[in-house]
């Protein structure tokens, strides 16, 4: 595709059809949260991206300057979250573009020229050279920053100055020049804050202005080697409190700068971070900006792993508005306040370098032993518990059942009930009390419902009802409605509260499942409770954005194998097989489609086939010879004959024959246990269901076979 076109199509699609938005809490339409600077679940829950609907272009308002003042199309949205250039972009977003030649030299040469010719940065050296001179020379400059409490030694420690016929560059004749305080950011930017009071409303929006980058902060250079580093607003109160003891301290000039703040500080990760911000007073409708503005920046530095201590500025500042002033009232006050906060700051510090002292004992031979034993021998949190999948045969096949950490696939050919038999798993184990996460991407949450309620109808109401019957409500009968009322509530007491079936928005991508499976996670585990099991149905539909298939794959098995450990829960993942194991009806290792991965990767390998064909059992048939005459011969079953008598049996109103419907459950792979053990069931596949075949009366279908607490296969449960 050309570049031309595939711009021109990207452009005309909203921002929603690549990138998964979450919408804040009280948005309006076409209202998100903004995935570049994550605005948008403030205190009022109104969104900060808008995605306008006639023209798909993209804006967020939260003043973090996330895309330009004109906002962006789709294209040059995709290009910041994503950050990355123009090509890449389209081709993640799934288009082929068309081999380019190289530009002309005389172009390339242009784009050099104009690279050479950009604007230096402004230095404003001499300046500040010359307007600290004019500011001891200066008795009312001088006066004015003795009277907010600056000291003759800050005036020379942070080169503070004085213009008296200062005006901004920008400014227009209607704005005069007046007389201000200069206080340098960088060599390229400083604020001018203005000495006498203005003369009319106008002029009092001009007091205090900036010169050069608004995002350049003050006092940043103080943040290198600093241990608990205070971060407040203006630069008159990083100097108070520099003066009341605070050492390191940094003004970002307004709370639209957090953005900038907080790139800073990732860079200064061993630091406690102290936010001392202005006490803004309350709104007519009590809201707090200035408040929310701290909360926010200490959630977003926490987000990105950074310590830091934020108390409420009223308890810092007392009566005070900001620290300047606090500073003018009781400098002794604020004094014991920031030697508390950093007294405080340095508890945090001790306390996460002893943590991080900690895990670096874990990583010596001695630690991660210590570790172990103490891992395994918790007896509150037992981490390794086997969780039953409450299938008594598969339990003894897995010496007791999933194991947390860990990937399990399962593999078989079509219609052998492998959905099934993951959906009976997990409300099992939903029903003992352990939350699980259910990702279909073939069947619809309603289907899903059907089959388990058509399942537990026959159960445990007796009523012999089909999914597609379940689905048909407006033509149930009183009897229907009856039984399918109570198989419904059923599921609602024992089954539902631990069981989510595909949350709404997530995609067939891997980064969309990841994100659903990560955003329930961190629900679950917010209320005290474990991550929940995870199973995904099935893999070959996953998209995994690489062209490669195998390669592909491998990508998504290695991100659900990681999920697993790093949230110490179980992901089940159910495979399709491959053309050979579909013919012959056999399972093995090799039996799943572009799966080299999992042969590696996996911990746990299933594979469901039928019985018949697992023990070779042999069925007989008649033929005629060459002279005639009828003649008996055996031949094993294979998946086709098992069809063909599937059908024949349906057709003629038969009962299906007991070989196609005895399945074999086995373990191909266990890091664990050893493998080739195996469970013996009968699959129902009109009530999605399966049956457990009596241990005693099918002794001779086991293989592999050691005793699992103390009973093997011959005894009575």
């Amino acid at each position: 595709m050309k570049r031309e076109i595939a711009r021109n199509d990207i452009n005309g699609r909203p921002l929603t059809d690549f990138v998964p938005l979450e919408m804040s809490r009280k948005a309006g339409r076409n209202m998100y949260k903004c995935p570049v600077c994550g605005s948008g679940n403030g205190k009022n829950g109104t969104g900060a991206l808008h995605i306008y609907p006639d023209s798909n272009r993209v804006f967020c308002y939260s003043g973090k300057g996330c895309f330009s003042d004109k906002g962006e199309d789709t294209l040059g949205a995709l290009r910041i979250i994503w950050r990355c250039g123009e090509t890449e972009a389209l081709e993640r977003a799934g288009y082929s573009l068309d081999k380019e030649a190289p530009a002309p030299a005389h172009q390339e040469h242009k784009k050099n020229t104009e690279h050479q010719e950009r604007k230096p940065e402004a230095d404003y050296t001499f300046f500040y050279r010359k307007w600290h001179q004019d500011l001891k020379e200066s008795p009312e400059a001088l006066e004015y920053l003795h009277g907010r409490g600056i000291t003759d030694a800050s005036i020379e420690r942070f080169n503070l100055g004085y213009c008296g016929t200062w005006k901004h560059s920008k400014a227009g004749e209607q704005v005069p020049s007046t007389k201000r305080i200069i206080i340098p950011r960088t060599k390229g930017t400083y604020t001018a804050r203005r000495i006498d009071k203005p003369a009319n409303e106008l002029e009092a929006q001009y007091v205090k202005q900036v010169q050069g980058r608004q995002k350049d902060l003050f006092n940043l250079e103080a943040l290198d080697g600093a241990e608990t580093p205070i971060i407040c607003e203006g630069e008159l109160d990083a100097i108070s409190l520099y003066q009341a003891g605070a050492g390191a301290v940094v003004g970002i000039g307004t709370t639209t700068n957090a953005g900038t703040l907080l790139e800073e500080a990732k860079k200064h990760p061993e630091a406690v971070f102290i936010l001392a911000l202005d006490n803004d007073p309350d709104k007519e409708d009590g809201s707090n900006p200035g408040k929310e503005a701290q909360k926010k920046l200490a959630a977003d530095m926490k987000a990105a792993g950074l310590e830091v201590l934020s108390i409420d500025p009223a308890k810092i500042y007392g009566g005070a508005k900001d620290g300047n002033e606090a500073f003018t009232k009781d400098p002794e006050r604020l004094g014991k306040v920031i030697a508390y906060l950093q007294g405080k700051a340095q508890e945090m510090k001790a306390g996460r370098d002893e943590e991080k002292e900690a895990e670096l004992r874990k990583r010596t031979g001695e630690g991660m032993l210590e570790d172990f034993l103490l891992t395994v021998t918790d007896k509150e949190a037992r981490t390794f518990e086997p969780i039953p999948t409450g299938i008594k045969d598969i339990d003894r096949a897995l010496e007791g059942g999933f194991i947390r950490k860990t990937l399990v696939t399962l593999g078989a050919p079509p219609a052998m009930g492998k959905t099934a038999l993951a959906q009976w798993i997990f409300e099992n184990i939903a029903q003992a009390g352990q939350d699980v996460l259910y990702i279909n991407l073939e069947m619809s949450r309603e289907q899903l419902l059907a089959r388990s309620i058509s399942r537990l109808a026959y159960k445990y109401e007796g009523k012999d009802f089909s999914a597609l019957e379940v689905l048909r409500g407006y033509a149930w009968t009183d009897e229907q409605r009856e039984a399918i009322t109570a198989a419904a509530g059923r599921y609602k007491t024992d089954i539902a509260p631990h069981f989510i079936y595909n949350p709404d928005g997530v995609t067939n991508g891997i980064d969309s499942i990841l994100t659903a499976m990560e955003n329930e996670t961190a629900r679950i585990k917010a209320q005290g409770k474990p991550a929940p099991l995870v199973c995904l149905d099935y893999l070959q539909l996953v998209d995994s954005g690489e062209r490669d298939a195998i390669e592909g794959m491998k990508g998504v098995i290695f991100k659900l194998k990681d999920f697993a450990k790093r949230e110490n829960t179980v992901v089940f993942v159910i495979i399709a097989n491959n053309r050979a194991s579909n013919k012959s009806g056999t399972v093995d290792m090799e039996s799943g489609r572009d799966t080299s991965a999992i042969e590696y990767s996996g911990d746990f390998m299933l594979g469901l086939a039928y019985t018949a064909i697992e023990d070779r059992r042999e069925y007989e048939y008649t033929y005629e010879d060459k002279n005639g005459n009828k003649k008996t011969g055996k031949a094993p079953y294979d998946l086709e004959k098992i069809r063909r008598l599937k059908k024949e049996a349906y057709e003629a109103g038969r009962d299906i024959p007991a070989v196609c419907t005895e399945v074999s459950l086995k373990v191909l792979k266990s890091r664990f246990t050893e493998a080739e053990r195996r469970a013996n069931l009968i699959f129902d596949g009109k009530h999605s269901t399966f049956n457990q075949i009596e241990l005693k009366h099918t002794a001779e279908y086991f293989t592999g076979w050691a005793p699992y607490n103390g009973k093997t296969p011959f005894d009575d449960d």
